[in-house]
């Protein structure tokens, strides 16, 4: 889909045209393929829901131009997106470094419910960006060498906790967007100029919408030490652990992660 600055983006749907809408945005080197046991649990539950691939990530643009990956560039384009499907202001799911876009949405007044797995801003992150100055800018097209399957492999293994385990298409899924060199300079791009910092008490305490935050226990990617302060700085937030869960829940417990949303979105009559 081409969006209102040119970008193209890849978007995946489920549901009817006419359900009522809802944006699922996935986090830092993956796409929407994190939400493949997500989409028909809210088409069934009557929604519409709709999972783009955002810029840099999986089959979309991967421009590389200076501030391509700011936190206001991707809410933005993302704007833009919803503004193209003729969406308004719809209850948003986001995890991980998606999950501080999702929350800059909802400030924009995009969002009418929040429900964030893993979020940016909620936890620690683990401190892997402070590689990225020495990483070269300038990543020529030998790019793709850096990121092998078994590389992807075992960044599955890091990412789930102890309650399943991910097939051979997974890591497919997931190493094959790499094999574009543009991503791979996306991605450490990110590194560099995306907001993965906590949300200060301030942001917190302005957020007027009601948030759902999961964090798995186990998560070692956005390790959620600080992250019921967080959210009970929300006015309306409140937190639910997954025990013995990592970083990607919707993947590992699907069947409870689609109870837990369509209860919390309520009907989409």
């Amino acid at each position: 889909m081409a969006l209102a600055d040119g970008t193209s983006i890849r978007v995946v749907e489920a549901g009817a045209p006419d359900g009522k809408p809802v944006l699922l945005i996935h986090g830092w080197a993956v796409s929407a393929y994190l939400w493949r046991h997500t989409l028909g649990a809210l088409a069934a539950a009557g929604y519409r829901a709709i999972a783009p691939d955002l810029t840099g990530h999986g089959l979309s643009d991967a421009p590389t131009t200076r501030g391509e990956y700011t936190l206001d560039k991707f809410a933005s384009r993302l704007e833009m997106l919803l503004d193209t499907l003729e969406v308004g202001p719809a209850p948003i799911l986001a995890q991980s470094l998606g999950g501080r876009i999702g929350f800059e949405l909802a400030m924009r007044g995009r969002a009418t419910k929040l429900v964030l797995f893993g979020p940016v801003g909620f936890g620690e992150v683990t401190p892997a960006r402070a590689f990225a100055p020495f990483i070269p800018e300038r990543l020529g097209d030998l790019a793709t060498s850096l990121v092998t399957r078994q590389m992807v492999e075992v960044v599955q293994r890091r990412v789930q906790g102890k309650l399943s385990w991910f097939t051979e298409r997974d890591v497919d899924e997931y190493w094959a967007p790499t094999q574009f060199p543009a991503v791979v300079r996306a991605q450490v791009q990110m590194l560099r100029e995306f907001s993965w910092n906590p949300l200060t008490a301030a942001e917190l305490a302005a957020m007027t919408v009601e948030t759902l935050v999961i964090f798995g226990t186990e998560d070692r990617t956005v390790k959620p030490g600080m992250a019921q302060q967080q959210v009970e700085r929300l006015p309306h937030g409140r937190i639910l652990w997954i025990e013995d869960a990592g970083h990607v829940v919707m993947e590992e417990v699907p069947e409870r992660t689609n109870a837990l949303l369509v209860e919390f979105l309520g009907s989409a009559g």
